[in-house]
């Protein structure tokens, strides 16, 4: 039996007012993410958009054991806290699961 494996896709628009909000996010963020077993597997700075016109400066793909990994640390209070720096930091964030 294949072991589950999903990625979060994070396609993220960086407030540039906000680089503290920023900063405070993902050093708190980071460490719940790679509690429930996340693995950066790629980060890349978005150089041109082709198709569409939501403006994003940055895409980051984690890997982790499951969904349920993934949604438990968005579910939990430690991440809720950190909503109003989430808010501040991006313009646009979308937050995806993706299984293989």
């Amino acid at each position: 039996m294949k072991k589950e494996k999903s990625v979060m896709i994070v396609n993220a628009g960086l407030n540039p007012n906000e680089k503290d909000a920023f900063g405070y996010y993902s050093a708190h963020s980071s460490p719940l993410f790679k509690a429930a077993g996340g693995k950066l597997v790629s980060k890349y700075k978005v150089a041109k958009s082709i198709v569409g016109n939501i403006e994003i400066q940055l895409v980051v793909i984690m890997e982790f054991p499951n969904n349920q990994a993934i949604i438990k640390v968005f579910e939990s209070e430690a991440y809720k806290e950190l909503l109003p720096f989430r808010d501040r930091a991006f313009t646009e964030l979308d937050v995806f699961i993706g299984n293989e």
